[in-house]
């Protein structure tokens, strides 16, 4: 992995050279060294910063594998031992499906890593990982050297035999004199896991069905962005943390809204007026919550406010108006009925008759005419009008007590209305009925007019005004409760309008973090789409030349590897062309072109220069592969192991052809799986070889009945010819040019065995009949009559040496081949 100090220098070059603002760049440095730094950072104080280093990447040791030694495993029963060169190189472990071979390669990353891509979720395989004849004893046991070192590390994963599960194993590790109970204690965890040194049939099946995100991530950890990727991850949640604050906000301003609509208020209507604005102003929002009273710009608010302060006098005092008008009513007509009445009545009448005389002089009486009113008359008069006004003073007092009191009652009558409110309309809706019997009682009240008696004033004070009175204090209070309901629900609605106000201004710090934290995310992506575009393109043009190697004829040309995005939206991509026309490579791949894509991209990843593994274990890469591109893998193979220690699990022959006819130095081991799940592991040069080494192996079996043996021997001896034919029709026709496909087919289409010989000879299959003469003429009868002896043996039909059947067809063998 590159090394992070060097990728932090990286960072703090391309603060520079950008021109980036300090107050952006502080907070890239603080979220890259960590999430307390950043939250330092975010609340204005100085974070402790990480500073550029000058130290280079630490060596590490290059460890290749010695041997997989497998028991009660899969398909291996019985200990049974892979053993390796521990040293870069090619090694081939073939073997039919269901030999075992496979369960070496899953071994092996089962016991380093802990785990098997085959065994992993709810797979079917997961059922069977232990074996089925043998699973008492369930080992695996891997030997591990690194450079200059002379023993190995062992590592050993053993299950007990009540273990249900590949991840119950115990685990221990020698390394030396060291030992442990956890791989982590070798440092190797986080190797393993970037640069995995095991490719499985899984990996590739992932590529044509793992999601973008999934194959990113599997190829990001190489680069060594985890730093840059980790703060990125940091600042995008410490947004997300304010957002989701700026969003609650909102949400609360907007519930806020949808409440205050409810309360009938001025208050409440002036608060949603202020949040309804894009940016509500909090200054005019404070100084509402900080106004006292409620004014009276609402009519009914109006309306009520004033009945609520309406002051008029009490019953009692009506009580006492009426008492006292009835009383001077009474004295005035106890009075009219005297004689201090009368003389009363007669003192008006002389009084008048004098100013009468004293204006118009002598004369006759205007009242009577048969009377004068003369001097002497006047005098006479005068005196008479002196003794009776002496005689009715009572009745005067009474008269006027009678006029103050009726004053009095009607001034008390208007004083009484004038202090009650004046429109009340407004206050309808909210008072009602209180209101309207309040409304009632005025309209009997003023119909008492000027032209009232006495005793109907007298009686409006003693039974109208208590009415009047009893109206008034229930609208009053009607009044009161109704505004004090509506202050008790703005008060209410106050106390969550303030809450929100405070964490408004708290929010307004909020904002200005948001942006901070965005403009360090853009910058941030942009320089790490720089730097992972910088340290992919290597492994980009790796993974181009090994595609072009392994494409041979396919159509598809790749444009390079990608690793496109970020967080939910990231990717591989391998842009492409067909034909000249640009495409996703993954869009329009066969099978088998997917499996050589899967190669080229996971090979790369696997031979990284900052590996430490300098192994790699390749199982059933063949699969699907056209023949053309499997002579390109052996080719590919055989350059990695310049440098690698290269295994490989096939069960496919062409490959091990393709490493023979292409003369690359290889090892090939040949996996046997016999009854009850033994497994061996013998060395295997060429199918040849092999089917000679049978045949003279069975020949020479004395415990056999030979009638029992000959048509086997002479099977292998037929096939031996066979092998040799094809690996000269092969080697000859795809010099010249031919492709794979029409080779094989070629080949498919030679019936019998004369037919085969015949396209070895002379490149004709048609000529079947000729081979025995140009056998005999070529090599001697005794090549004409091994091959005929291979046909005959076969069906029991001949006698002879077996040991001298055998040595004839290897002679042959050697001359076709």
């Amino acid at each position: 992995m590159p090394d992070q100090e060097s990728l932090l220098d990286l960072v703090f070059d391309k603060l520079a050279s950008d021109d980036v603002p300090a107050e952006t760049a502080g907070l890239v440095l603080a979220a890259y060294a960590g999430e307390e730094q950043l939250a330092v950072a975010l609340a204005g104080a100085e974070p402790d910063l990480p500073a550029p280093s000058e130290r280079g990447a630490l060596p590490r040791a290059s460890l290749f594998l010695d041997s997989v030694a497998v028991a009660g495993f899969r398909g291996v029963g019985g200990r049974a031992s892979l053993r390796l060169t521990g040293r870069p190189g090619l090694t081939l472990v073939v073997g039919r499906n269901g030999s075992g071979k496979s369960s070496f390669a899953e071994a092996a990353e089962l016991s380093l890593t802990g785990k098997s891509a085959r065994l992993s979720g709810q797979s079917i395989s997961r059922a069977g990982w232990r074996n089925l004849h043998d699973s008492s004893s369930c080992q695996i046991q891997v030997a591990i050297r690194a450079d200059n070192t002379v023993a190995p590390i062992q590592i050993t994963r053993t299950w007990r035999d009540t273990d249900t599960d590949p991840d119950q194993g115990t685990c221990s590790v020698i390394d030396g004199a060291n030992r442990y109970q956890d791989l982590a204690e070798l440092g190797w965890l986080d190797a393993l896991e970037t640069y995995r040194p095991f490719l499985s049939a899984h990996d590739f099946g992932r590529l044509m069905s793992a999601a973008p995100s999934e194959l990113f991530d599997t190829l990001a950890p190489i680069l060594g962005l985890e730093p840059i990727t980790a703060a990125d991850k940091r600042l995008m949640h410490a947004r997300k943390v304010i957002d989701d604050r700026l969003r609650e906000l909102k949400d609360a301003r907007d519930g806020l809204r949808s409440q205050l609509a409810t309360v009938d208020d001025d208050r409440a209507r002036k608060a949603v007026t202020i949040l309804a604005k894009r940016r509500p102003s909090l200054d005019e929002l404070d100084a509402l919550l900080a106004s006292t009273g409620e004014t009276a710009a609402d009519p009914a608010v109006a309306a009520c406010q004033r009945l609520a302060a309406a002051v008029v006098p009490g019953t009692a005092e009506a009580a006492a108006l009426a008492t006292a008008l009835d009383t001077a009513a009474h004295q005035s007509a106890a009075l009219t009925a005297s004689s201090s009445h009368a003389a009363h009545q007669v003192s008006q009448m002389l009084d008048i008759a004098l100013a009468f005389h004293a204006d118009q002089g002598d004369g006759p009486c205007p009242v009577c005419r048969t009377g004068e009113l003369t001097e002497p008359w006047r005098a006479q008069t005068a005196e008479m009008l002196a003794r009776l006004r002496a005689g009715s003073s009572d009745a005067r007092e009474a008269s006027t007590g009678l006029s103050r009191a009726i004053t009095e009652a009607r001034t008390f009558l208007d004083s009484a209305t004038r202090a009650l409110p004046g429109d009340l309309e407004p206050a309808t809706t909210a008072l009602g009925q209180p209101l309207a019997d309040l409304r009632e009682e005025l309209r009997k009240w003023r119909a008492t007019g000027q032209d009232a008696t006495q005793q109907q004033v007298a009686e409006q004070l003693r039974s109208g005004y208590p009415r009047l009175h009893a109206a008034l204090a229930a609208a009053r209070a009607a009044a009161a409760e109704w505004l004090q309901g509506r202050h008790d629900a703005w008060r209410e609605h106050a106390a969550a309008v303030q809450h929100w106000l405070g964490a408004a201004r708290r929010a307004s710090q909020d904002e200005s973090a948001s942006a901070r934290i965005k403009a360090a995310r853009d910058w941030l992506k942009s320089a790490a789409e720089e730097i992972r575009s910088a340290r992919l393109a290597p492994f980009a043009q790796r993974s181009q030349e090994i595609w072009e190697r392994l494409r041979q004829e396919s159509n598809v040309e790749l444009d390079g590897m990608r690793l496109d995005g970020s967080s939910t939206r990231r990717r591989l991509a391998f842009p492409a062309t067909v034909d000249g026309t640009a495409t996703q490579a993954m869009a329009v791949m066969s099978e088998g072109e997917l499996q050589a894509l899967g190669l080229a991209v996971f090979l790369p990843r696997a031979s990284a220069d900052d590996s430490p593994f300098r192994f790699l274990l390749i199982d059933d890469p063949v699969h699907s592969m056209d023949p053309s591109k499997v002579d390109g893998l052996a080719q590919v193979l055989a350059d990695l192991a310049r440098t690698r220690q290269v295994i490989v699990f096939t069960h496919d022959d062409r490959l091990p052809e393709a490493i023979r006819r292409l003369q690359i130095d290889a090892t090939i081991w040949e996996v046997m799986r016999r009854e009850r799940s033994i497994v061996e592991l013998r060395k295997n040069l060429d199918p040849v070889r092999r089917y000679l080494d049978d045949a003279r192996s069975l020949a020479m079996t004395a415990d056999l009945a030979e009638d029992v043996r000959r048509p086997v021997v002479a099977g292998f001896c037929r096939s031996a010819i066979e092998a040799a034919c094809h690996e000269h029709i092969r080697r000859v026709r795809l010099r010249s040019g031919e492709s794979h496909a029409s080779v094989d087919a070629l080949i498919d289409g030679a019936g019998n065995l004369n037919q085969i010989v015949a396209l070895a000879l002379f490149g004709d299959a048609s000529r079947g009949g000729e081979v025995l003469a140009v056998l005999n003429r070529r090599f001697g009868s005794w090549a004409a009559d091994a091959l005929n002896a291979c046909k005959d043996n076969v069906h029991g039909s001949a006698r002879g040496s077996l040991e001298s059947l055998v040595n004839d067809t290897k002679r042959l063998t050697g001359s076709l081949g």
